[in-house]
């Protein structure tokens, strides 16, 4: 990776971890506030009505995946025009999408949730409207999509976070106006969101039309551009149907099976998992632009080497935050929330795990993305994931936990990821003594080396606030100490040197 890409990455990084803290601290504030102010029973309804739509957000995230990779490609290959082409036609089909879904969703889902959904009938006027509302939050989403994407293909991150932070800071004051609100709470909430996804995606059609003179949308059509979208969308399509598929089931499954308190569990646990990715994906939005600019440039060597830099990485930066979290998981949450539903810490402490075998994952997909040959990959992992509805609803309805469920899909993840790492060394010829070599020990290394003793000091400590406050700083410590000494190698240290506030630290 030549030294002008490195600084890049470093700095587009810092931007983002400010984004990514002043982010992580609204959004714990005011999950806690909207837990409080809707109830366990609502917080459990909007989790649940708000999945019918997110549902089908697969859809997005296939399109989002090929117009993310064919921006950042024609950005590679410097080819201006079929940039322009490429951008024109990813609006054209996100609008489209968003029709299609609207229609659907309006006959469809408002069947399916009057219908097949377990609501109380004094809270189905609610549903409904919460229902509306997160149908055009949605439909909104996917349009602004091409425009988020063309700014992270342009790694104008600073831009990035700062709408970010705009955004999160709106959320912030839903948060005053649902407290003091004399309407109904849910559909409140619903509503407001609705309100801050148009104002951000404004925000995003103005900044790209302005600053991306490149790349400026123009009325174009190209058929067969369209079916190299369809094609590589619908292949893509695979794994997000999959994931969105279990993950929706199995809160329908929580609610029906368990009840709406198990089901408001998972939705904080999904919470914090959120939170903490949201810190892996800064660090992964600083990469993946130059994964895939460098396989279109033809730099394999570059294209490797970042692989394995940014596997490593993204994992010892969840892991940073996730030993303190999973160590101290009832003292959190007591502290964020008061009272919490009872299954809440173990559905964290598992879902951290599953996001950690992700973290040191993602690096593949996205070089898997930047082949755009992803059919065979993506047909393996979907029918290993799709497994894990039928094994969740098996446990659950022979009377298992939720724990147990969802240690099924932690396991299946594990599987994605053994046969992912198999099947590359065939797809972009990665070197498995290599990758075992410079990724799996490293990452095996950092974590005997905090994990135990982080846990021996922890347990040490009788006063609860001793030792959240011990165990966190000697976790963080141990994982910055590690790292360095065993995790990362001569020229990965000098990656994060070009960093001026590492830099600093370092001398």
């Amino acid at each position: 990776m030549a030294e002008s890409n490195a600084q890049r990455v470093a700095k587009n990084t810092g931007f983002l971890f400010i984004r990514t803290f002043l982010v992580l601290l609204v959004t714990l504030y005011t999950s806690r506030v909207v837990l409080r102010t809707l109830g366990f029973e609502d917080f459990g309804l909007y989790n649940v009505v708000g999945s019918v739509v997110v549902f089908f957000s697969f859809l997005q995230t296939a399109l989002n995946n090929a117009t993310y990779r064919y921006l950042a490609y024609e950005l590679g290959t410097g080819n201006s025009e079929k940039l322009r082409h490429v951008y024109s036609m990813a609006i054209n089909s996100h609008i489209l999408l968003a029709v299609c879904v609207f229609v659907l969703l309006e006959i469809g889902g408002v069947w399916f949730l009057n219908n097949k959904l377990n609501v109380s009938p004094d809270r189905i006027h609610a549903a409904n409207w919460t229902f509306q509302f997160s149908l055009l939050a949605f439909c909104i989403n996917i349009i602004r999509t091409p425009f988020n994407s063309n700014i992270i293909a342009h790694e104008h991150m600073n831009f990035y976070a700062l709408i970010s932070i705009v955004e999160v800071v709106l959320r912030l004051g839903i948060v005053f106006i649902l407290v003091w609100s004399p309407a109904d709470k849910l559909i409140t909430y619903a509503a407001l969101l609705a309100v801050v996804s148009g104002i951000v995606m404004i925000c995003y059609v103005a900044y790209c039309h302005y600053s991306f003179k490149d790349c400026l949308y123009q009325r174009y059509w190209d058929g067969s551009l369209l079916r190299q979208f369809t094609s590589y969308s619908g292949w893509s399509l695979l794994v997000n149907v999959a994931d969105v598929t279990t993950t929706q089931c199995m809160g329908i499954f929580f609610f029906n099976v368990l009840g709406a308190v198990a089901n408001a569990a998972l939705g904080v646990a999904n919470q914090v998992i959120s939170a903490l990715n949201q810190f892996l994906h800064t660090f992964t939005q600083a990469f993946n632009p130059q994964i895939i600019k460098n396989y279109a440039a033809g730099r394999n060597e570059s294209f490797m080497r970042m692989i394995y830099s940014a596997s490593k990485i993204s994992y010892f930066l969840l892991l940073f935050l996730a030993v303190p979290v999973v160590m101290n998981i009832r003292y959190i949450l007591a502290i964020w929330l008061g009272e919490y539903p009872e299954d809440t810490p173990s559905f964290v402490q598992m879902i951290i795990i599953y996001s950690l075998i992700d973290a040191l994952q993602a690096p593949l997909w996205t070089a898997v993305h930047a082949t755009g040959k992803i059919r065979t990959h993506q047909l393996m992992m979907s029918a290993i994931k799709i497994m894990a509805i039928p094994s969740i609803w098996l446990i659950l309805h022979y009377g298992g936990t939720g724990t147990e469920a969802i240690i099924i899909w932690v396991v299946l993840n594990f599987v994605c990821a053994a046969v992912r790492t198999l099947y590359m060394h065939h797809h972009i010829q990665l070197d498995l003594h290599h990758y075992l070599r410079y990724v799996l020990i490293p990452i095996a290394l950092v974590t005997l080396a905090v994990v135990p003793l982080a846990f021996l000091i922890r347990k040490s400590c009788d006063n609860e606030a001793v030792a959240f406050l011990l165990s966190s700083l000697t976790a963080m410590l141990l994982t910055i100490i590690s790292c360095y000494m065993l995790g990362l190698d001569k020229e990965e240290r000098k990656l994060l040197s070009t960093m001026p506030l590492l830099r600093k630290i370092l001398k």
